[in-house]
């Protein structure tokens, strides 16, 4: 192997395992994500998507709590605008992943469970007494949060009762404990291609030091 082509294949790889490197390490370690609450002023605060988030939730009894970022290893963290349904103890949340917010609704119970609810594709689980998560492609707000309370009260009939404290303090700890436990699958799935572009990284790195061996 001549040596451009030794460094264009070492450069493929490199390139390789920095797209794809983080996935890999979610995938393998999805509790590794972890939350941590940010102050609005913070330069990275979209505010006139806060804002028309606002303007969307409020009528339905949503206000403003406040944002956090939940950031994986080895990659830029995700922030994530929240607000809080005082009455109905639950949570709302809206991440920008591309181009468009997404939203979802989340109710924390006394004792690790949770309801979950979103306006886009995510895992589904339907667990009573545990967890139930799905989501509604393409729901408005209002539609979302009926479908959210008929499953909270399908969660209370099995016996959970709300968690009390929905500050955003809870709410990064909420995200923590979603993480490590019933997220943990979701998180592994979506990121499955990176570890697999990861090994195909690896195997180029060692596919050129093997060659270059044999040459020396």
């Amino acid at each position: 192997m001549t040596p451009w082509r030794a460094a264009l294949s070492f450069a493929l790889a490199a390139f390789v395992l920095w797209r794809n490197l983080p996935g890999a390490v979610l995938c393998l370690m999805p509790w590794l994500k972890r939350a941590r609450g940010e102050d609005e002023s913070w330069p990275r605060v979209d505010r006139s998507l806060f804002e028309q988030m606002e303007e969307e939730l409020a009528p339905l009894g949503f206000r403003r709590l406040g944002v956090h970022v939940e950031r994986a290893p080895l990659a830029r963290g995700e922030l994530a605008y929240d607000f809080v349904h005082d009455a109905e103890r639950t949570w709302a949340t809206a991440i920008v992943p591309g181009e468009e917010a997404r939203l979802y609704l989340l109710t924390p119970f006394e004792g690790g469970s949770f309801v979950r609810t979103a306006d886009h594709k995510v895992a589904s689980f339907d667990r009573d007494g545990e967890c139930l998560s799905g989501g509604m492609v393409g729901a408005d707000p209002e539609h979302l949060f009926a479908t959210h309370r008929r499953r909270v009260e399908r969660m209370k009939a099995a016996g959970r009762a709300p968690q009390v404290d929905l500050s955003l303090e809870a709410r990064v700890k909420a995200a923590d404990r979603w993480f490590s436990g019933f997220g943990a699958h979701e998180l592994r799935v979506r990121n499955l291609n990176g570890l697999l572009m990861t090994g195909v990284g690896l195997a180029i790195a060692g596919a050129v030091l093997w060659a270059m061996w044999r040459m020396v």
